[in-house]
C-alpha cells in the first residue's frame, strides 16, 4: 500500500510511475533495492540475479481523481538462457467529458497507457548488469501512439556489508507511432541510487538521484519574490532527490517511508503542501 502522486514533466512520463508499492512508497525511483524482489527489476534490470525464479509480483496503485494503476511481475528460468523476468503495467486515467467547440456535451472519452516489460541480468564478481526491453502504447480517445524503449542498469554489491549501488539508463528508444504530426520525445533519465542497512540495525535506508537530463526543473511561483539565493540553490538541488528508509519487522514485513522533493513542490497549493511529498507503505 503508498500514497503517492507522481508530476508529469515529458510526454510518456508514465513509464516513469513508480513500479510496485514498495519502490512508491520509498519516494520512487528507487534503482539500488536488490534483495530479491522480481518487482524491483523493472526500475533496474541488473537486481535480477537476486530474484528466485517463480517469484510473483502484484501491485494496485489508487491514484487520486479516479486514476489507478495495476502492475504485475514474474520471473521465469529458461533451459537454454537462464532466468528472465517479465512485467506488465496498466495505468488507467479515466473517463472524461467530450464537448464540441461551444461547450455542447457530446460524450464520454477515456486514456489508459499499458507497458509491456522483459528483462535478464548478468553477474561477475560483486557487479551485476542488465538489460529491459519495453513496448509502451498510450491511447486518448481514438487517438494511440507507441514506443520502443530500453533500460541499462548495474549494480554493485559490497562483499562486507549489506550496501549496494545501483546505476541506470533509463528509457533510450524512439516512437515509431505519433498522436499527430507533433513530435514525441523519450522521457529518458540517467538514475544512481544506493541503500544500505548498518549492522545490527533494523533500518535500511535507500537514497536516490534522477532527473539529470532535466537542467532545470526549478521554477518560482510569480508572487514569491522572497526567495533567498540560499533557499533557490538547496530547492534545485533537492528537486532531484529522492529518500527512503525500511524498517524490516520480519523478513517479509516491512514499514517503509519516503520523501520526494520534486513532488511536494509540484503538489503544493499557496506554499502549503498538505503532507505532498511524504509517502508510506506497509
Amino acid at each position: 500500500m503508498s500514497l503517492c502522486a507522481h508530476a508529469q514533466f515529458n510526454s510518456y512520463q508514465s513509464v516513469n510511475t513508480p513500479f510496485g508499492g514498495r519502490n512508491a512508497a520509498l519516494g520512487g525511483n528507487a534503482v539500488s533495492l536488490g534483495d530479491g524482489d522480481v518487482m524491483q527489476f523493472s526500475s533496474n534490470p541488473a537486481i535480477l540475479d537476486s530474484v528466485q525464479t517463480g517469484s510473483i509480483g502484484l501491485s494496485y496503485s489508487p491514484f487520486f481523481a479516479g486514476i489507478f494503476g495495476f502492475q504485475g511481475a514474474y520471473s521465469h528460468q529458461f533451459d537454454q538462457i537462464g532466468n528472465m523476468s517479465f512485467a506488465i503495467s496498466y495505468l488507467d486515467y479515466g473517463d472524461f467529458t467530450q464537448t464540441a467547440d461551444n461547450g455542447d456535451v457530446e460524450g464520454e472519452f477515456s486514456a489508459s497507457d499499458l507497458m509491456l516489460v522483459v528483462g535478464k541480468s548478468h553477474t561477475v564478481g560483486s557487479f551485476s548488469l542488465g538489460v529491459n526491453l519495453k513496448y509502451a502504447q498510450s491511447g486518448i480517445e481514438t487517438y494511440g501512439s507507441s514506443m520502443i524503449l530500453g533500460d541499462l542498469g548495474g549494480v554493485y554489491r559490497s562483499p562486507k556489508m549489506d550496501w549496494t549501488i545501483g546505476l541506470v539508463l533509463r528509457n533510450f528508444g524512439f516512437v515509431f507511432n505519433q498522436y499527430s504530426t507533433s513530435s514525441l520525445s523519450v522521457p529518458f533519465d540517467v538514475i544512481i541510487g544506493t541503500s544500505i542497512k548498518p549492522e545490527h540495525m533494523p533500518f535500511r535506508f535507500t537514497l536516490t538521484a534522477y532527473n539529470f537530463t532535466q537542467e532545470d526543473i526549478y521554477f518560482q511561483e510569480a508572487n514569491d519574490v522572497s526567495t533567498s539565493r540560499s533557499v533557490e540553490i538547496a530547492d534545485r538541488f533537492l528537486r532531484h532527490i529522492a529518500i527512503g528508509t525500511e524498517l524490516i519487522i520480519s523478513d517479509g514485513l516491512q514499514f517503509l517511508l519516503g520523501y520526494n522533493h520534486l513532488r511536494r513542490q509540484e503538489l503544493k497549493i499557496n506554499d502549503t503542501a498538505y503532507g505532498a511529498g511524504f509517502s508510506f507503505g506497509l
